[in-house]
């Protein structure tokens, strides 16, 4: 088991006048702060539009700047909103993270599951998987060629161009994308992609998605791989916080979690999960009729002392993930419970996993 640290930047109100750079500021400091306790990845999202819920509209930019506090950790996209982007500026981004981070980034690709976030930026989110696979296909052939023969698709038309800067990771950095649904699972693994899924449903559960997804990328078509490689990892990240007092942190971490999955009065907290399969309500349902002791036992919060924590892993780890990511920032927790929390992972959670 590997261990990741995921962040969208969510900053509920009220606000005080420096509390938006203090976002940033201690997102840098959470993730060097990770590294030094032994976690292997850092991630952050993509988001737009989102006050309150996700102030992470340039990824690229919190991970160029966590790369020169940091010397090992993998910097990873979760995931780039690729349907929303000009597959140069796709590739560019990527590789320049990838130089400043000394060959450290890992490339998540999403088509945007949010209609407000895909129609806010001008595109059509009917169109997203089909224009999101064309754009992928044409930033591995920038990452493939010195010189980009150029790419002409139904949505692209490409010219050939010298693409700069390159990639340190050759072929390709490691390719990702989430799973806001079980279909997704063997999807990702028929495409020889990583993925990261989210622990608002139960291990037992999710065990299905992930053995379909193991069974589709061992025995697909290699040469029907999105990348030149395959890159066989099931991550999955879920809100949470430890505290030295069990019920302490059970509490804190079920409030963040319930917050996160729509306990919230952010105006517009309405549309995030309206696109996927589980809709909003079903989603904020779905965490509502259960206690937090339910949400704790069924691991789909995590939360409490150490000992109390590594069950719950120990539950993912059975269902077949192999990176665990914790979401730390989130809801109304503070950068100090936040740091906290990452010294007892550090402490007394990594250890009892070997890598």
């Amino acid at each position: 088991m590997k261990f990741g640290l995921m962040t969208q930047l969510q900053m509920p109100r009220p606000w005080h006048a420096t509390a938006e750079r203090e976002a940033f500021w201690n997102s840098i400091d959470q993730g060097a702060a990770a590294e030094q306790a032994g976690f292997r990845y850092f991630w952050i999202t993509e988001q737009h539009f989102y006050s309150e819920i996700g102030h992470s509209s340039a990824p690229d930019l919190v991970l160029a700047a966590l790369s020169q506090r940091t010397k090992t950790l993998r910097l990873g996209f979760a995931v780039i909103l690729m349907p929303c982007h000009n597959p140069f500026y796709v590739a560019e981004r990527v590789a320049t993270v990838d130089i400043l981070s000394n060959g450290r980034v890992e490339f998540g690709a999403g088509r945007g599951t949010s209609s407000y976030v895909v129609e806010g930026l001008g595109f059509d989110p009917k169109l997203g998987r089909e224009v999101g696979r064309e754009a992928m296909e044409a930033v591995l052939g920038m990452f493939e060629h010195e010189r980009f023969p150029g790419y002409k698709g139904k949505h692209f038309d490409l010219p050939a161009r010298h693409v700069v800067p390159r990639p340190i990771q050759q072929p390709h950095p490691p390719l990702w994308v989430a799973a806001s649904n079980f279909e997704t699972y063997e999807y990702a693994g028929l495409q020889g992609v990583g993925v990261i899924g989210v622990t608002r449903n139960t291990p037992a559960e999710t065990k299905p998605a992930i053995e379909a997804y193991r069974r589709s990328i061992r025995s697909g078509d290699r040469s029907k791989y999105v990348g030149k490689f395959a890159n066989e990892h099931v991550g999955a990240f879920a809100i949470a916080c430890l505290d030295e007092e069990d019920r302490r942190g059970r509490e804190l971490a079920c409030a963040a979690a319930r917050w996160y999955y729509g306990d919230n009065d952010a105006e517009v907290n309405k549309y995030r999960f309206g696109s996927a399969n589980e809709g909003g309500k079903q989603i904020a349902d779905k965490i509502a009729k259960r206690s937090n002791d339910e949400l704790i036992e069924d691991a789909m919060a995590i939360g409490g002392k150490a000992d109390t924590v590594c069950r719950q892993i120990e539950k993912w780890a059975e269902a077949g993930v192999d990176q665990f990511i914790f979401m730390l920032q989130a809801g109304h927790l503070t950068h100090e419970q936040v740091m906290r929390s990452i010294e007892i992972i550090g402490e007394k959670v990594i250890p009892r996993f070997p890598d």
